[in-house]
C-alpha cells in the first residue's frame, strides 16, 4: 500500500490545540455516514442551510419496520450500576419518533434499526457516551432492504465528584444526546428517499 509523508514547520502551542480538536472530531466520525457538525460550529454563512437540512430531515417521514437490541451484553454497566435495557431501548425508540421513524408511520421508505454498541467511558472528569447503530434501509419501489450502514453517535458530560446514583443519571442523559446524534445521522442520510414529501419546506 502507498504511503505518503507530510512534514510541516513548527507548530504554535494554539495551533496545535485546534489540529488535535480537529483530529479527534475527525476519528469520532469515521464510522458514521454522514458525518454530522454541533452547529456552533459551522461557519454563520453556512449555518441557514445546515438547520434547513437538519429541519428536512426531521420531517421526513420513514416507516419504521423493525427496531432490534443485538449488543452481547444488554445492560450498560456505569460504576457498579446498570443502566438496563429497557431504558435504552426506550431512549433509542423516543429519539426515533422524535425524527420522525415510526412503525405507526406509512411511508415509502421503511427501515430496520439494529442498536450494535453502546457503552460509556470515563475521560478525565467527563463521561464520553458512544452508541453504534446498523441501518438497513428499503426506498420506494425497492423489493429488498439495502446491506447494513453504520452510524455513530456521541457525546461528552462531565462527571467529577458526584454520587454513583447521580453518576448514573449522567450516564443516561449523555446516552441519550448520543442516540439522538446517531439518529439525526440516519435521517441526514435518507433525504434522498424522501421524494415530493419536503416540497413545502424547499420553498421556505
Amino acid at each position: 500500500m502507498k504511503s505518503t509523508s507530510f512534514f510541516s514547520p513548527r507548530i504554535a502551542p494554539s495551533a496545535r490545540m485546534i489540529f488535535a480538536c480537529c483530529t479527534l472530531l475527525l476519528l469520532a466520525a469515521c464510522e458514521s455516514t454522514p458525518p454530522e457538525l454541533d452547529s456552533s460550529l459551522i461557519p454563520e454563512s453556512q449555518r441557514k442551510d445546515y438547520q434547513l437540512t437538519m429541519s428536512k430531515a426531521k420531517a421526513c417521514p420513514i416507516n419504521l419496520a423493525e427496531l432490534i437490541d443485538m449488543r452481547s451484553s444488554k445492560d450498560l454497566l456505569v460504576g457498579s450500576s446498570n443502566v438496563t435495557e429497557d431504558t435504552l431501548y426506550s431512549l433509542l425508540q423516543q429519539s426515533l419518533e422524535a425524527m420522525n421513524v415510526s412503525p405507526d408511520i406509512e411511508a415509502a421508505t421503511s427501515v430496520k434499526v439494529v442498536l450494535n454498541r453502546a457503552f460509556v467511558k470515563s475521560l478525565g472528569s467527563n463521561m464520553v457516551a458512544t452508541v453504534v447503530l446498523n441501518v438497513l434501509y428499503k426506498p420506494d419501489n425497492a423489493d429488498e432492504y439495502s446491506p447494513a450502514a453504520t452510524f455513530r453517535g456521541q457525546s461528552v458530560n462531565v462527571n467529577a465528584s458526584v454520587s454513583e446514583k447521580e453518576s448514573s443519571q449522567i450516564a443516561i442523559d449523555a446516552m441519550k444526546t448520543a442516540i439522538h446524534d446517531a439518529t439525526k445521522r440516519i435521517k441526514s442520510s435518507l433525504l434522498p428517499n424522501c421524494g415530493n414529501t419536503l416540497s413545502e419546506l424547499e420553498a421556505v
